[in-house]
């Protein structure tokens, strides 16, 4: 009987690539594990695994296009073209990454699923999707939200926290514009006008988590800097929240929830139990986003997992504290129950080691 296997990845925030045309480094760059990729898949394509039937879930934010510049500027302001023009210079800026992609797919019984994320909204134009999948020659299944099958609920996992949701309603915002513009959630208003000009002295400034621990561990070391940084922050959102542009949507029920997050972060996990507790299909959800891999079997048995990051993070959490990279990953088994699939994380050890189980509370 051959395997049957489901791996699952997200948050890898491809960007133009390390270094760019003119030969200096991309600071915005997050993802710097090509090499480690390529040894993953061929891992997974190749010897027990080479007519093994595979599905490779991209589970959003694969691509990093809202930190992706256009001709030199970052705009909030993405029409089809300048979405298809990104997307083509992140492709080039990782030919590797896709060349491995595309070899992987290549492979009998493999597939890819591609679930849009919030840093790679552009993901979303028609034409991004055509010029994606010609320019990587992957077949590509695409998915806007979420993915059911076999009991197993995928989804990105940005709809539950209101600074980065998405309007499934108004996707695309046309009104008193000469073209279709993406109706970019304000969260990424934020990191394309606000965040990216600070990476460019503090680029780690994205990747420390939790926030709330990165805002008190700044007040006592770095106290002007996080002063004038939090000011500038609420005189960037209230100018931005109680104010109109054609460019954006805004109502003041979002705002409400904007500044409730601000200072509790919503829990993925109690957001998994909800979509579990009103689908009595279900028995496992799968998200990513926060960048955090983790695990979680509720009292009925079910479960949540979340597949972290590839990209380095600074964990200010005294379980994880530190600066790291963890290739982490979900493996779906159906190979000891086809009828119902057992979902695992794992970390990415190299093809020596394979993986190992993760276990992050």
């Amino acid at each position: 009987m051959s395997r049957k296997y489901k791996l699952v990845v997200s948050d890898f925030h491809l960007g133009k690539g390390r270094i760019l045309a003119d030969g200096s480094i991309n600071v915005l760059e997050d993802f710097i594990a090509d090499k480690v990729w390529f040894e993953f898949l061929e891992f997974y394509s190749s010897g027990p695994n080479y007519d093994a039937d595979i599905e490779l879930i991209l589970n959003g934010d694969l691509l990093n296009s809202i930190q992706v510049d256009y001709r030199g500027y970052y705009t909030p302001i993405i029409t089809e073209s300048i979405a298809v023009e990104k997307v083509r210079s992140i492709i080039k800026g990782h030919e590797n990454f896709f060349k491995a992609l595309k070899t992987f797919s290549e492979c009998p019984n493999k597939s890819v699923t591609y679930i849009i994320g919030n840093h790679d909204v552009d993901m979303f134009w028609d034409k991004a999707k055509e010029v994606f999948v010609e320019e990587t020659q992957v077949p590509i299944k695409f998915k806007h939200f979420s993915y059911r099958v076999d009991g197993v609920h995928y989804e990105h996992g940005q709809q539950y926290e209101a600074v980065n949701a998405l309007n499934k309603k108004q996707i695309f915002m046309s009104k008193g514009l000469k073209e279709p513009i993406l109706n970019l959630p304000w969260g990424s208003h934020f990191v394309i006008n606000f965040i990216i000009p600070i990476k460019s002295e503090r680029p780690a400034i994205d990747k420390v988590r939790p926030i709330s621990s990165f805002v008190r561990w700044s007040l006592f070391f770095d106290f002007v800097w996080a002063i004038r940084l939090m000011v500038r922050g609420f005189l960037y959102f209230f100018g931005t929240r109680f104010s109109r542009s054609i460019y954006r949507t805004t109502n003041l029920v979002t705002t409400l929830k904007i500044l409730k997050e601000i200072t509790v972060s919503p829990e993925l996990a109690t957001a998994a139990k909800e979509i579990l507790h009103a689908n009595p299909e279900l028995h496992t959800v799968i998200m990513g986003h926060t960048h955090n891999p983790k695990y979680v079997q509720f009292n009925d048995g079910r479960e949540y997992l979340n597949s972290g990051t590839w990209t380095e993070v600074t964990s200010l959490n005294p379980e994880t504290l530190g600066k790291h990279t963890r290739y982490t990953y979900i493996l779906v088994d159906y190979n000891h129950n086809p009828t119902r699939p057992h979902a695992f994380l794992k970390e990415w050890k190299g093809r020596w080691h394979q993986d190992m189980d993760y276990y992050a509370g």
